[in-house]
């Protein structure tokens, strides 16, 4: 169709006036607020009537974004692996973290153990300012402003760890201007519900006095309380309803900063949840092969084995990783053992298995337990032993349809309304970087091309018309 002359003019017209102001919009950098929940299951906002929690914040952002049915984790599905995929676009075994832990309880506190490209470091190579506040592995970080995670077992001074790889400065200025903070250690029940209130305060006052285009935090009490009392127990939805009101106060910050309209909120999960009631001892799995036994002191011993147990899944390593022949006839002992005795309670996951998933590099093999089962390493020939205190968990392989976690983009930049069946956690880093317009070399994820606005203008203002004479 062809529009009058008098039309076009003040169509040409309007286009000029409006194109400076375009511009300035289209170049002026976005800023991102990844938020991940600990242990998030889709149907905390999907159906929070049905689960009994209110999560007014992540019902209004998932209205007006976009939200997954199920993002898929890594294997294993447990915090640490899971949180380095999500700003690094690839497996465990390619980025190094792949446990919570390097060895016995001693967490990956520090960056330096990532060995692939990071969103921060990403973000800072094009001179965009980037902020963590609490971040698996983040000691180190290059980032401009800094609050680390610390997560240590049987410490006094948990603030003072933190403070002690913060930004010179930042923690006294931040604690300044929220009040005195008490986090207890990792193991007492009272430490996450502490440290996300001190993260949520923290948090918000970084995005509204420093404005980050790049601002990473982590909340954990959910991912406690879901292992202590059961993933839908009332401590649980107490733990997101105050997660929610923290995701309300940097929604806020936000909009006192004078960036909300430039702003996206990424929200996401490491892993799903599952009830258990029974722990696989991996000692007397190795007992029953013959590659362990209990010693005169009353300790486990299994000369040339090393047995990893992480929640729902556990890994098995030779001591001399070049003794094949010792792995050989390991892997087979234990695939009969399996068939034999625990079928339909653990799966056998073999190595080439395992390179697929990108997980536990250098293992034999490993091992992936079935709802309601979980790995410890009793130091007894015992089986199956009460799971104890554990009431929740994960680390399951990630086709397991409870270990899908959450994920909700909404703001600049995202589709309004739209709801999609499944998203990859291989693909949250990308799609950030894509909205950042920064470069992630070494990705394995891609964007999630779908759920992103153009950025440019719509040919014709979007009108339908063929602009003529």
């Amino acid at each position: 169709m062809k529009l009058p002359v008098w039309i076009f003019s003040i169509l040409m017209a309007l286009i000029a006036t409006l194109s400076p102001k375009m511009a300035q919009a289209e170049n002026a950098p976005r800023h991102v607020v990844m938020i991940s929940i600990d242990g998030l299951r889709p149907e905390i906002y999907l159906d929070p009537e049905r689960v009994g929690v209110t999560v007014p914040n992540l019902v209004q952002l998932r209205e007006q974004g976009t939200s997954a049915e199920r993002m898929i984790p890594v294997f294993p599905s447990v915090t640490y692996p899971g949180h380095t995929t999500l700003v690094t676009g690839v497996y465990p075994a390619r980025h190094g973290i792949s446990n919570n832990f390097k060895s016995g309880a001693e967490w990956y506190l520090y960056s330096a153990d990532i060995k692939a490209k990071t969103l921060w470091q990403a973000a800072r190579e094009k001179g965009l300012t980037t902020a963590i506040v609490t971040w698996p592995a983040s000691y180190g970080a290059e980032v401009n402003y800094l609050i680390p995670e610390n997560l240590s077992f049987n410490v006094k001074d948990v603030p003072q760890l933190i403070r002690s790889g913060a930004t010179p400065g930042l923690f006294e200025h931040l604690q300044s201007k929220s009040g005195p903070v008490e986090v207890a250690s990792f193991e007492k029940a009272e430490a996450g519900e502490q440290l996300d209130q001190m993260t949520g305060q923290f948090a918000a006052e970084v995005l509204r006095e420093y404005k980050p285009h790049l601002l990473l935090t982590h909340f954990l009490d959910a991912d406690h309380r879901q292992h202590f009392s059961g993933p839908t127990s009332a401590d649980a939805n107490h733990a997101f309803e105050l997660i929610d009101q923290q995701i309300g106060a940097l929604r806020q910050a936000a909009q006192d900063a004078g960036i909300l309209d430039a702003t996206t909120f990424v929200i996401v999960g490491d892993h799903g949840f599952v009830s258990v009631h029974t722990s696989i001892n991996v000692n007397g799995l190795l007992a029953a092969t013959g590659y362990g036994k209990v010693t005169a002191d009353g300790s486990f011993s299994s000369p040339g084995v090393i047995a990893t147990p992480i929640g729902g899944a556990a890994a098995f390593y030779l001591e001399r990783p070049d003794n094949t022949k010792l792995a050989a006839r390991l892997s087979v002992s234990f695939r009969a053992e399996i068939q034999q005795r625990y079928a339909g309670l653990m799966e056998f996951v073999a190595r080439d298995q395992l390179d697929q998933l990108g997980a536990f590099p250098g293992a034999v093999f490993a091992l992936a337990a079935q709802e309601g089962y979980m790995f410890t390493a009793a130091p007894n020939a015992t089986p199956l032993v009460p799971s104890g205190a554990l009431k929740g968990m994960h680390g399951y392989l990630p086709v397991m349809p409870e270990m899908a976690t959450g994920f909700i983009m909404s703001g600049a930049g995202v589709r309004n309304g739209l709801r999609v069946p499944l998203v990859r956690m291989l693909d949250v880093a990308p799609t950030v970087a894509a909205l950042l317009e920064v470069e992630l070399q070494g990705a394995a994820g891609l964007p999630i091309a779908g759920i992103l606005e153009s950025r440019g203008p719509d040919p014709g203002l979007g009108l339908g018309v063929k602009l003529g004479d």
